[in-house]
């Protein structure tokens, strides 16, 4: 309602006003009049319906930006809170320093670091300029160099060599951590694309994750991706630097059987 009294209902009432000063001079026939103030207050709602759309649209924003803000505090908390515990405790003596508790203050350290070096990843894929370095890269050697191994026909698209590799890395890592078993890497063509498909037998998505797995700080098994390091990014970075060739990612998965990544690049 406070949309309308903001957005609408002024012009309206300037509509109305200009329509009585026409029907009043006798400018127009009655029937013109009419007309001419039902087009005018259609023309109105149309421009209201835009407007509740547009404020729909950054709300929406809004709310992924307060989303992103509470996913990254709560990835930063659990680190820092442990690393600020052993410190503590080693500094009062309740605990001894051992290379064991070191070593777990190091591996939480490590990942905080991993954590900041994929917001930058993430922070350079989504960025509106990517300052890629474009130049004929062949899909199939590209895949060998990340795999050690991959099938198909040597396929050559315009791309950043360097974000390709990025690409398939974080594809090897992630089938590597959540996928398990054998990983077969495939490269071909499909009309206006390269693709790269990468297939494991692991343990599979669960259906009602597989619409979100692009998401960033989304991650199926919480408990279990958390223990491998993973903070839900490296398949968000694989999007964005896929939709900036042009192209983009899916994935299809069955609980028990496996999953297959597919990676496009436009030609």
């Amino acid at each position: 309602m406070k949309h309308f009294i903001k957005y609408f209902l002024p012009g309206l009432v300037v509509l109305f006003v200009l329509a009585g000063l026409i029907f009043y001079n006798n400018m127009l026939h009655t029937a013109c009049v009419v007309s001419l103030m039902l087009a005018l207050v259609a023309g109105g709602l149309f421009t209201l319906s835009l407007n509740r759309r547009y404020i729909s649209k950054l709300e929406q924003q809004e709310e992924m930006r307060k989303r992103l803000t509470a996913d990254v505090a709560h990835e930063l908390r659990t680190p820092i809170t442990a690393i600020s515990a052993n410190l503590e405790a080693f500094a009062e003596g309740a605990l001894e320093p051992t290379p064991q508790r070191l070593r777990g203050c190091y591996d939480d350290i490590q990942r905080l670091s991993k954590l900041v070096a994929d917001m930058e990843s993430l922070a350079k894929a989504e960025s509106d300029v990517l300052g890629m370095e474009m130049g004929p890269v062949d899909l199939l050697e590209a895949a060998r160099c990340v795999f050690g191994t991959a099938g198909g026909e040597p396929v050559v698209v315009p791309g950043d060599r360097g974000r390709i590799a990025q690409v398939l890395e974080n594809l090897r890592s992630n089938a590597e951590k959540y996928g398990g078993g054998e990983i077969i890497v495939t490269v071909r063509e499909r009309g206006k694309y390269g693709e790269v498909v990468v297939s494991d037998n692991g343990a599979g998505i669960p259906p009602e994750d597989l619409p979100h797995i692009f998401e960033r700080f989304y991650r199926a098994d919480k408990s279990r991706n958390r223990s491998l390091g993973g903070a839900g990014i490296g398949l968000a970075v694989v999007k964005r630097i896929a939709e900036a060739h042009g192209g983009g990612v899916s994935a299809v998965s069955e609980p028990g059987k496996g999953s297959e990544f597919t990676v496009r690049f436009r030609k």
